[in-house]
């Protein structure tokens, strides 16, 4: 499929909308969705917007945070729970993402030190 104007995609599926074609079959004749149809006709944008983030707000995995500190992952996940190293969770299974600029700070100041 050679990829048209945006104007010219639009005319085109208002053409066959007009036409009777449900946007099923538009979407079929033209190799996207009905419901990327809709958005065409509605005007809607599929132009998407990435949020870059600089260093110290990358969000690392607790394996990723236990690769920068040397430390098992279970450490970190610890770690985590004591309020040593600040944690978010994400995402349904409630994973935890730090931050790069945590980590950064748990350096300068040292590790936590472990009782006997």
């Amino acid at each position: 499929m050679v990829k048209k104007s945006s104007d010219s995609r639009r005319e085109l599926v208002l053409s066959l909308r007009n036409a009777g074609l449900t946007y099923a079959e538009i979407g079929r004749r033209l190799g996207v969705t009905g419901e990327r149809i809709r958005q065409i006709i509605a005007g809607q944008s599929t132009a998407k917007r990435k949020r870059v983030r600089s260093g110290a707000d990358m969000l690392l995995s607790t394996g990723q945070a236990a690769s920068l500190l040397n430390v098992h992952v279970n450490t970190v996940r610890r770690w985590s729970n004591e309020g040593i190293l600040k944690a978010y969770r994400v995402g349904p299974r409630g994973d935890r993402r730090i931050r790069r600029r945590e980590i950064d700070n748990l350096l300068q100041k040292g590790f936590p030190t472990i009782p006997n």
